[in-house]
């Protein structure tokens, strides 16, 4: 039981960092166009930067159920992780019990 929460501690903290590392590239990414955009420049796409955010327009049932999906699929995800983290971890852990033990040997 303790060797399964050890592996979901393990795999929450992984995906954390790697959800974290994308996040804070893309808006590093987002923060470098800002600085090189200039009115001119954006008052001169205008129509091209409205139309991008009215352009995708998804039904809300068609949204519900890709949100819904994209839920299922990251759960599932993150439980192939921690029962594959959870079979290394009883493989690491078998070895150590296969190994010899400090003391003396038993008398028989």
């Amino acid at each position: 039981m303790m060797r399964m929460v050890v592996a979901r501690l393990i795999v929450a903290i992984l995906l954390g960092i790697a959800v974290g590392y994308a996040v804070g590239k893309s808006t590093a990414a987002d923060a470098e166009r800002g600085n090189a955009l200039t009115m001119k420049e954006y008052i001169a796409d205008f129509d091209h930067h409205k139309q991008e955010l009215i352009s995708s327009r998804v039904p809300m049932a068609g949204a519900l159920f890709v949100g819904a999906l994209m839920i299922v699929a990251m759960f599932g995800l993150y439980e192939l992780l921690v029962w594959c983290v959870d079979r290394l971890l009883a493989v690491l852990d078998r070895r150590n019990s296969l190994a010899t033990q400090p003391g003396t040997p038993p008398p028989w």
